[in-house]
């Protein structure tokens, strides 16, 4: 069955987050606060992903991000309340180089959050 695949890569200053659906690859980026401003803001917004294509979502978390590591409690409360058989989570840590693209669009550049959803997928990293 297809699913969507959703990187969630917390920063220093805010969350980049990147939607990639079957088929068409990504279809959604947002850069937002680093914590929602309310505690399940996150859970609902991935079920509203999941609603809106119909799809069952795999979001993929970037454990080694600073804000998970040093607040590990804080994400595992916004993501524990979901429904396991529409929305999953994985905490992944993927051994990576970090990339500084000087060039920058708009949006910035979404690898490293390509690079976590390539890595739960594949185990490629």
């Amino acid at each position: 069955m297809s699913m969507l695949w959703l990187g969630m890569e917390p920063r220093e200053d805010e969350t980049w987050l990147q939607l990639t659906e079957p088929g068409r690859g990504p279809v959604l980026r947002a850069r937002l606060p680093v914590m929602p401003a309310h505690p399940r803001a996150l859970a609902h917004f991935l079920e509203a992903l999941s609603d809106w294509y119909g799809l069952p979502l795999t979001a993929v978390l970037d454990a080694d991000a600073r804000d998970v590591a040093e607040r590990p409690e804080a994400w595992a409360r916004m993501l524990g309340e979901l429904d396991g058989e529409r929305i999953r989570v994985e905490w992944t840590c993927p051994h990576r180089q970090r990339h500084r693209d000087r060039y920058l669009g708009a949006l910035g550049d979404f690898r490293g959050v390509k690079q976590l959803v390539t890595f739960a997928g594949t185990g490629l990293s």
